[in-house]
């Protein structure tokens, strides 16, 4: 008997052979697209989605899956902003796409156009935990903390045993030199994933403000 990771990679595979090749149909070519891109084979993923839109140059899911692509797995960023931008042009209201359209401008390093697309997803779903962690990151990388600290404390509501999150708030803290926050917040990291996050906190130069505290390397070396 097949396992289900078994049979999900047959699925996969047949629908990345079989699709004909003169299809006119355009969800058929984004699903054979997201067969490709869950094989690895990015390219083809691409030229799927592409054959989707020049069919149906409206069909938003194809620009967005295009889009998520182009950004994560090919890093061709300002490709994939023209995707969500298009996308948008569909549906102004569609959070997933203004997430994305925010995650490609980070990598553009144009933060506060970022920003402001992460603002527009948590007015329209004030509960994407998503949202509020990557505008946690990006407000951390801003240099703005305080701000960063009430982002990842929304997050951690919504996902309260998120490990990375606990991470991340502790770094913010240590930087702002907040020492017992900042290790109780470490702690709950370590708790959650104790072999990853106390290697990191060794070499992590945001604990540098507060390395020599004793309740930080208590923390480190039980």
């Amino acid at each position: 008997m097949l396992n289900a990771g078994e049979g999900r990679s047959d699925m996969l595979v047949n629908s990345a052979r079989v699709l004909p090749t003169q299809t006119d149909n355009h969800m058929l070519w984004c699903c054979h697209a997201e067969a490709l891109d869950d094989l690895g084979r990015y390219e083809d993923a691409v030229k799927a989605y592409r054959q989707a839109l020049k069919i149906k140059s409206n069909y938003q899911e194809a620009w967005i899956g295009l889009g998520v692509v182009l950004c994560d797995k090919l890093q061709d960023y300002e490709e994939a902003l023209t995707c969500f931008e298009n996308a948008l042009r569909i549906n102004y209201l569609d959070d997933f796409a203004w997430y994305n359209r925010g995650n490609v401008l980070e990598n553009l390093e144009r933060y506060e156009d970022a920003l402001s697309c992460y603002n527009i997803v948590l007015k329209l779903n004030p509960d994407d935990e998503n949202a509020w962690y990557s505008r946690g990151w990006l407000l951390y990388e801003m240099g703005d903390l305080k701000e960063a600290i009430a982002s990842y404390d929304q997050s951690l509501k919504l996902k309260p045993h998120d490990d990375s999150t606990w991470y991340n708030k502790a770094c913010c803290h240590a930087v702002l030199g907040d020492v017992q926050p900042a290790v109780e917040c470490l702690q709950q990291a370590i708790q959650l994933s104790p072999n990853q996050y106390r290697h990191l906190a060794i070499k992590e130069a945001d604990f540098d403000e507060i390395r020599l505290d004793a309740r930080f390397r208590e923390l480190i070396n039980p």
